[in-house]
């Protein structure tokens, strides 16, 4: 087992079955069942998909992803957490692809696999509140404490199915960066698995961004009909805004721009391929935030990279910009690129920017001047669950998130929140003597692009809020893996040797 346990003899007890357990080969030589868990889930999603038979999915694709998440969540972390982001890239397709086949749904029990697999983190993080008092993790205490409060406010304005989908889209984002710093002795592990899900996530993400807006599957284009959203451009080759595996073009663009940080970190021939994959589709989301955000990306990391890495950081973006070219000289793109590309310039003019820019004069006071909150469930794709037809309410589309925090959850939740994520972010950027490591910095870059994201939209939440979370997790774990490395030697930890140890997490 790999969860943390005070009881130093239980921990020497399990580690002999726990290394064995967590493995790449069981006793007999063949692959363990952690290493298989996973792999045989998608083959058992893809089945149903290529027999015509996709309904299936709404019963095997929850039930399957519970009893990965349940077999990984304690046995193997580093394989749980790549298995999550797994379903973070793929879940929204997978639902249109049920939908395609099986017939439309509002609202649909496969998109909240991801939310409910995440969410056995809980189960971990409960036997080890006790090192929450550290300082490296105390910041998250006000945060949930903070969610917690507009949780309750949010079941007596808009009930309780609607408040707790929305926890889930605050809560687990948040638990899943606890879970991972919590296991920093398994750091190395975790970091190798990151990006070995990130890599050829990327390649897929963004090469089946690329197929979307050149071919335009049928569902899709069906889903797109149905949901109605507009501002995607339409359902058609070249006249779409690439959303590729995901719900929309934001998510995407974010998520892109997330895994485009790491890549300077990652090695290995697929690297490059999945760069300009990701950048292609990137590019064609149209998402001029997320742009600015891959600017502010490669600067930071040009100034926090480790120098021997700068050169390396310099390459990948050259080649990145090389590979785009090919796509920049087809006409239609060139022109929907060039001219998004344009209003950056002329702001005044452009009407997206007018509505955020009203949306913050009329309702910057009525925010503020919210002290209980609306709570949880009134915002955003949760009140769908608060009408009977299980269309999105008034308040569904709130174009920033720093409005949101304090509207949302009202003073008491958003002073907790907000002095917990100051709080967890200064210590993520102390450096405190340990060692440089590539990939730190790339998570660090990955936390702070999201972070800063929040004049656009609520990149704390749901899938770009696992982004900020989980990587803001991962460099609070590499600080104190280089540090315990550095000041005590340790030897390598083996899953039954995570524990709590006052001179390490102190450090």
């Amino acid at each position: 087992m790999t969860a943390a346990t005070a009881d130093i003899e239980r921990s020497h007890h399990g580690a002999g079955q726990g290394a064995g357990q967590s493995g790449g080969q069981g006793a007999s030589g063949l692959p363990s069942l952690d290493r298989l868990a996973a792999p045989v889930f998608w083959f058992l999603v893809a089945m149903p998909v290529l027999m015509g038979k996709a309904g299936l999915l709404e019963i095997i694709f929850p039930i399957g992803a519970l009893t990965v998440g349940a077999l990984l969540v304690t046995r193997d972390p580093a394989r749980f957490a790549a298995f999550t982001w797994w379903l973070w890239f793929l879940t929204p397709e997978v639902r249109r692809l049920v939908d395609y086949q099986s017939g439309w749904s509002v609202i649909s029990p496969i998109m909240v696999t991801p939310y409910i697999v995440g969410a056995m983190s809980w189960l971990v993080i409960a036997q080890y509140l006790p090192m929450l008092r550290y300082r490296a993790y105390f910041g998250f205490v006000p945060v949930m404490l903070g969610i917690s409060y507009a949780y309750v406010n949010g079941i007596t304005q808009a009930g309780m199915a609607a408040a707790t989908f929305a926890l889930l889209n605050w809560l687990v984002p948040v638990t899943l960066g606890l879970y991972v710093a919590l296991h920093w002795p398994l750091y190395p592990q975790m970091r190798d698995a990151v990006l070995r899900a990130f890599v050829p996530g990327l390649a897929l993400v963004g090469g089946y961004g690329l197929i979307q807006y050149f071919i335009m599957p049928a569902w899709d284009a069906r889903w797109l009909i149905n949901v109605g959203m507009t501002n995607q451009g339409l359902p058609l080759p070249m006249q779409v805004r690439v959303f590729s595996t995901l719900n929309s073009s934001g998510p995407l663009a974010f998520l892109l721009v997330t895994g485009l940080a790491l890549l300077p970190a990652a090695r290995g021939v697929l690297v490059p391929v999945a760069g300009a994959l990701a950048l292609g589709s990137l590019l064609l989301s149209l998402v001029r935030a997320a742009w600015l955000a891959g600017l502010f990306t490669f600067a930071w990391l040009m100034l926090t990279m480790p120098g021997r890495n700068r050169m390396r950081l310099i390459a990948v973006g050259i080649a990145l910009v090389l590979c785009s070219l090919p796509l920049l000289s087809v006409p239609r793109v060139n022109e929907a690129i060039t001219s998004r590309f344009d209003t950056l310039n002329s702001m005044e003019s452009d009407r997206s920017y007018q509505d955020r820019q009203e949306f913050y004069v009329t309702f910057l006071f009525y925010a503020l001047t919210e002290v209980r909150g609306a709570g949880l469930g009134t915002i955003d794709t949760a009140t769908k669950l608060t009408n009977e037809d299980g269309q999105l309410g008034l308040m569904a589309y709130f174009d920033s998130g720093i409005l949101r925090v304090p509207y949302e959850l009202g003073w008491p939740g958003a002073f907790g929140y907000v002095a917990g994520l100051i709080a967890l972010t200064a210590g993520m950027l102390r450096r405190g003597g340990a060692p440089p490591d590539p990939f730190a910095s790339c998570a660090e870059t990955a936390a702070l692009t999201m972070l800063g994201c929040m004049v656009f939209e609520h990149t704390l939440v749901k899938v770009t809020g696992v982004g900020f979370w989980f990587f803001l997790g991962m460099a609070i774990a590499a600080k104190n893996h280089g540090l315990a490395s550095r000041r005590y030697s340790p030897p390598p930890a083996s899953p039954g040797q995570f524990q709590e140890d006052k001179r390490w997490t102190e450090a």
